[in-house]
């Protein structure tokens, strides 16, 4: 019998196999595992609603009134685990998990329907109804919702026909050769979308209490909250075109916000937004706290920082400055759905459109191109959740080409066109008031010619401002967001005041701003007011950097003051949570614009507490 040295042959092994383990070891680790589909949503379920749409297509008829001409389906399930956390104990932690079928009705025909039209003085009247079915549905349940939720629909779709007649005899015809409607070719795609499993609730519970006690003992923090969500969306469309489409979308989310107050009584804000597929593509745990830190020292800065005076001249937007100027300032212009008839003026200016008639025209800088791709998963090696396979209209999602080298090549579609003979890319996300979906982005790729790297761009600053006699540039960093900084304690005075301060017309507030002088001395500002910036901004970009910001987030349908004041379901309670909203991304280079004005002081002064704060 053959004794073996069981030293030598171990180190003999650890040699033979070593560069193969280190080859395995540099592997990224796999993707999570791919959870089952929906068991709520069913094919008998989808069967039952199929077969009543049918039934409706035939027999939904008022005597003297049209029939329907176009019935479809949304069923969505919805399905999150969300988690919120303050100094390290939890704040909230559920999950919800609903299916929610939606009825939308058009009646007329394709050349003038009902559809984008806002009644007056009944806004809410727009041919939409929707109902929520039990996790347990039946398919004599699912068709019984959708007989009830087809009628509703189809009674507001009457009366949102005769009020648009109404109002083109009234007030002058739009253009008769736009049609209401255009027609695609119905998509068939039955086969479920799987996507990786949630993260538990108590695996974000851990979490949301670490990274939450981070702030624990600090006196510069009046208020501070972490909250972690994972949630998951599935879709199915159901057409009387014959479309039968579903899809599904995953994401991970964590937000850190945390607000302090200056010695006049100034509110002062940061937070830290982050995104993925899964909670693979987030920070660690260690890298969450030395961000946290970081927004501890930033609000104690800031809290001694000198107020903004008033300016106009070259600002150069860095990182996430870039993506606010871009999200708020640019994308909502670059949908093509024309303005919903009877829309208030006030809100009508926050649509967007402002490019609707220039196609084929220069409106950005020559050296600036924009595409939009719902189909990527990743911009600059970072995951982006904006993307779809199939839009809010059930049309199967494109990339878009929308600028190059500064000229508007076309504009994000929905099957509400704006000019004869366009039709819909795909890019139906937002609804609007009137009941038609608006043309949104979803993983917006900003580039730009002539990059250079960033401290260079800040040269470009200093000299843009010398140039025009001012003492100092301007970097922004950070605008708000009010789906998250949002306080949950204002008081009935300090909504009152926000009203009224609050210009609605306008971009948030930027939260993160330097002066930089001639020397390179960069200077930290409070958070102040932006001013307008039109679109016509972007004709005279200064310079762009090699530096890339991919950056995810959530749009909301609300506007910033809405959500300032609640409006934004969960955004002032104590489930606070990062999981409502338009999964969107922005990739882009750092902006250097030539000229824009921003205002004075945020405001907003919140008297400080009478007695010291408590010794224990």
């Amino acid at each position: 019998m053959k004794i073996v040295n069981h030293a030598l042959f171990v180190a003999a092994c650890a040699i033979a196999i070593g560069p193969a383990l280190r080859e395995v070891a540099a592997k990224p680790a796999p993707p999570p595992p791919n959870g089952p589909p929906s068991k709520a949503v069913t094919e008998a379920i989808l069967d039952a609603i199929a077969e009543e749409m049918n039934r409706q297509m035939t027999q939904l008829e008022i005597p003297g009134a049209p029939k329907p001409y176009h019935i479809a389906y949304k069923i969505t399930e919805v399905d999150v685990n969300d988690v919120a956390a303050s100094l390290g104990q939890a704040t909230s932690k559920r999950n919800r998990h609903f299916v929610n079928l939606e009825a939308r009705v058009r009646v007329g025909a394709p050349a003038f329907d009902n559809s984008n039209f806002v009644v007056p003085q009944a806004d809410e009247i727009d041919a939409v109804s929707a109902i929520n079915l039990p996790l347990e549905a039946t398919p004599r349940i699912a068709r019984r919702a959708t007989w009830l939720v087809t009628d509703a629909a189809y009674k507001e779709a009457l009366i949102q026909l005769r009020a648009k007649l109404e109002a083109r005899r009234t007030g002058g015809a739009r253009s008769s050769d736009v049609p209401s409607w255009t027609a695609e070719k119905p998509v068939v795609s039955e086969q479920p979308v799987l996507v990786p499993q949630l993260e538990s609730l108590d695996e974000l519970e851990t979490r949301a209490k670490l990274i939450s006690a981070t702030f624990r003992d600090l006196p510069a923090i009046r208020d501070s909250r972490v909250a972690i969500t994972s949630y998951l969306e599935r879709r199915w469309y159901l057409t009387s075109e014959g479309s039968n489409v579903t899809d599904t979308r995953r994401a991970s989310g964590i937000v850190i916000a945390a607000s302090g107050q200056a010695d006049d009584g100034e509110p002062i804000g940061q937070y830290f937004l982050r995104y993925g597929h899964t909670a693979k593509d987030l920070p660690t745990d260690d890298e969450l706290k030395t961000e946290s830190k970081k927004l501890v020292e930033l609000i104690t800065a800031l809290q001694k920082a000198p107020a903004m005076d008033k300016y106009r001249g070259p600002v150069l937007f860095e990182g996430e400055g870039a993506v606010g100027v871009i999200r708020f300032a640019l994308a909502p212009h670059l949908g093509g759905t024309p303005v919903p008839e009877g829309l208030d003026p006030r809100e009508a200016k926050s649509f967007g459109g402002a490019f609707t008639d220039l196609v084929g025209s220069r409106i950005l800088a020559a050296s600036l191109s924009i595409n939009d791709d719902p189909t990527a998963k990743a911009g600059n090696g970072k995951a982006l959740i904006g993307g779809y396979k199939i839009d809010d209209e059930g049309v199967a999602s494109q990339k878009v080409e929308v600028v190059k080298d500064g000229v508007l090549k076309t504009l994000l579609l929905s099957r509400t066109p704006s000019k004869k003979g366009q039709v819909s890319n795909g890019h139906a996300r937002r609804t609007a008031d009137g009941g038609a979906f608006h043309g949104s982005a979803t993983n917006l790729f900003v580039s730009g010619r002539g990059a250079v790297p960033r401290a260079a761009l800040v040269q470009k600053l200093i000299a843009a401002a010398k140039a025009d006699g001012l003492k100092y540039g301007l970097i922004i960093r950070r605008l708000d967001d009010s789906a998250i900084t949002s306080a949950p304690d204002f008081s009935r005075r300090e909504l009152v005041q926000m009203i009224k301060s609050t210009d609605q017309t306008l971009p948030p507030p930027a939260i993160l701003a330097y002066r930089v002088y001639p020397n390179g001395k960069q200077e930290l500002v409070r958070g102040f007011k932006m001013g307008d910036i039109p679109v016509t901004v972007f004709e005279d970009v200064l310079g762009v950097s090699t530096e890339i910001t991919t950056y995810n987030y959530l749009a909301a349908a609300e506007s910033q003051l809405q959500l300032k004041l609640g409006v934004h379901t969960g955004s002032n309670d104590e489930g606070w949570v990062p999981s409502g909203g338009i999964e969107s991304g922005v990739i882009t280079p750092d902006l250097l614009l030539k000229r824009v004005q921003v205002g004075g002081a945020i405001g907003g002064e919140r008297p400080q507490p009478v007695t010291p704060k408590p010794a224990k």
